[in-house]
């Protein structure tokens, strides 16, 4: 072989070798470019209307059918359901909304047992619509997620977090009338969620629920 043509053939070599090697770095950065901007786009805030955080309804649960609040606040319009659009445009998975977008405020848990001899349902209810807890400001704090394996894949469970003052003082007052007719230690501290979407329909499975709002949150809601 003339040295032109060997010097050729190792330059052809050498071009085809940076290709492989601009080829392999474009592999590699492309999975973490989309990743970064799933990422941001994620964290980017939710629009909420400001007039869909009061305005609320109060309702009791359904006692045929179990569920996870035995007094909670029903969300108003459409709220829920955009949330639920604006979380699927993000993230383009396949997800259930519950049945009824309702925000617990006494788990049915916690009417079980000696406490549920000493305050019924409805007289939960009539304390809560004196303390006008369907007039009550909800503050949402963020969007947030729970994660969890099963069966060899992982659960999801996607929901807002709320900061509602009034309903903690209604929780306090609770407390210290369960406490007056003799059970001690009732109504503690809850995390104040509204479901929206999950990887699957057992939403109640996710109760008791403890909401890490360092790790658990991915966006806030913007008014």
């Amino acid at each position: 072989m003339a040295w032109g043509q060997s010097a050729g053939l190792r330059k052809m070599q050498t071009q085809t070798l940076v290709k492989l090697g601009l080829g392999v770095v474009v592999l590699a950065v492309l999975p973490w470019l989309f990743l970064r901007t799933l990422e941001n786009t994620i964290a980017e805030p939710y629009a909420v209307d400001a007039a869909a955080l009061s305005g609320w309804a109060l309702v009791l649960a359904d006692p045929s059918r179990p569920s996870v609040a035995a007094l909670g606040l029903r969300s108003p319009g459409l709220l829920s359901p955009l949330l639920f659009d604006q979380l699927f445009d993000r993230t383009m998975t396949s997800m259930t909304s519950p049945t009824d977008y309702v925000l617990p405020i006494v788990l049915s848990r916690e009417l079980r047992g000696e406490i549920g001899t000493v305050l019924s349902p409805e007289e939960l209810l009539e304390i809560a619509g004196a303390a006008n807890l369907e007039q009550a400001r909800l503050e949402p704090v963020c969007m947030a997620v729970k994660r969890e394996p099963f069966a060899g894949r992982t659960r999801e469970f996607y929901f807002v977090v709320f900061d509602i003052p009034a309903v903690s003082a209604f929780r306090q007052e609770l407390g210290r009338l369960a406490d007056e007719r003799g059970v001690m230690g009732a109504f503690g501290s809850l995390d104040l969620v509204l479901p929206i979407a999950g990887s699957d329909a057992r939403f109640d499975t996710w109760w008791p629920l403890e909401v890490d709002r360092e790790t658990d949150c991915q966006a806030p809601l913007g008014l």
